[in-house]
């Protein structure tokens, strides 16, 4: 029986090699690599045979999802499953833009990998979003993709004034004072500070 390959990579080691050896329990999946950095991802992933990478998120503070393209370089013979501590519908949504095929959050229990990987290579709608919505749903509330950049662009600024903030989103002063006039009314917040809270607690920031 041909078995399935997989590859992990993911920053931190004790974590990486506990996966890698729960998966090895079972006889249909080799280990073929791991990996701890990004760059030596990129270099295996651009000259090798793989069925599955199960992908961390985060690496050294810096997303995974923003090297997507380059560890896949217009491949798609392979799945990749992306593991996170960050399960809110916004990294959800800019996974599945990147073309990720499955999200598990690390906390789950790593016995129960081999039912996630056999469905992540049947069936690419398990667990998943779906691609290319244009908004994002918290509870009853939709926000669309610029109302997020508007409100992630008042957290990365705070120190700009709402003319050098326009600038930044390409959008006019009156514009920007809609948008956020908006964001107050479908938050239920009254100032930025509490528009900024409101989006870290429901994940729409990551800060």
């Amino acid at each position: 029986m041909k078995k399935i390959n997989i590859v992990i990579a993911d920053d931190n080691r004790f974590f990486c090699e506990a996966l890698k050896d729960s998966i090895e329990l079972d006889n249909e999946f080799n280990v073929k690599a791991t990996f701890y950095s990004i760059e030596n991802l990129i270099n295996y992933t651009n000259t090798s045979v793989l069925d599955v990478l199960i992908l961390d998120v985060n690496f050294n503070g810096s997303s995974s999802l923003n090297y997507i393209d380059k560890i896949r370089l217009n491949r798609d013979d392979f799945k990749i499953i992306l593991l996170t501590t960050l399960n809110n519908n916004l990294t959800k949504q800019e996974a599945t833009e990147k073309g990720i095929d499955q999200f598990v959050g690390k906390d789950s229990d790593l016995r129960n990998f081999k039912p996630i990987i056999l469905q992540t290579l049947t069936n690419n709608s398990f667990n998943k979003l779906k691609k290319n919505t244009s908004k994002i749903i918290i509870g009853n509330t939709s926000f669309t993709k610029r109302k997020i950049e508007v409100l992630r662009a008042l957290y990365d600024h705070s120190n700009k004034n709402e003319k050098e903030l326009s600038k930044i989103l390409y959008i006019s002063e009156n514009s920007l004072k809609s948008h956020k006039r908006e964001l107050f009314e479908i938050t239920n917040t009254n100032n930025t500070p509490e528009l900024i809270r409101y989006g870290i607690k429901n994940g729409l920031i990551l800060p």
